[in-house]
């Protein structure tokens, strides 16, 4: 299973997506207990935007009780859930990853939007406070959220702090262009 496994990594990363997934089933078949075939098979699925099926293969990863990476496991399901529209899904792998990783930053990260989204202004404001002390450097979705935050709290000076960090630090991402898009700059 393990070389399966190899191999899947080996043709995914060369672009040839049928073999990829042809080989971690094939791992996934000779050990379907095999945890780490089954979560490199799981962010295949999700890289390829196959977001159903990578929930589905995360769960099981998740439910391993003995595979060391299941703090991640429930992240990436979070995640999954998040591209599934499953908000309430989403939390629930979230809260769990936290329980077995308390500074995981994306899945702080991702439960301040979620509860930025219910409008749950200050536990939204009390993961991305745990988030940013859990990261040496905020990436642009997290100073997008900062900015976010603190537009809902009405604190213009924490709002300028955080555009321009965006400006400055990551001029060209997809965040920094959507939050000009959305000020009317161009």
């Amino acid at each position: 299973p393990a070389v399966h496994e190899a191999f899947g990594l080996v043709y995914q990363s060369t672009g040839e997506y049928d073999r990829a997934e042809a080989s971690f089933q094939k791992a996934l078949k000779l050990d379907p207990k095999f945890s780490r075939a089954r979560n490199n098979y799981a962010a295949f699925l999700y890289f390829l935007g196959r977001f159903g099926d990578a929930e589905q293969e995360f769960a099981i990863v998740a439910e391993d009780s003995l595979y060391s990476g299941r703090p991640l496991a429930y992240t990436n399901l979070g995640m999954s859930r998040v591209n599934l529209g499953d908000n309430a899904g989403a939390e629930a792998a979230f809260t769990r990853a936290l329980r077995m990783d308390r500074a995981n930053p994306r899945a702080l990260l991702e439960m301040g939007y979620l509860r930025l989204a219910a409008d749950d202004i200050p536990a939204a404001d009390s993961y991305y406070g745990v988030y940013r002390t859990a990261v040496p450097q905020q990436s642009a979705r997290g100073l997008v959220l900062g900015i976010e935050l603190a537009e809902a709290r009405g604190d213009k000076d924490a709002q300028s702090s955080y555009e321009l960090a965006l400006r400055s630090r990551y001029p060209d991402s997809p965040e920094y262009q959507a939050w000009k898009a959305r000020q009317g700059l161009q």
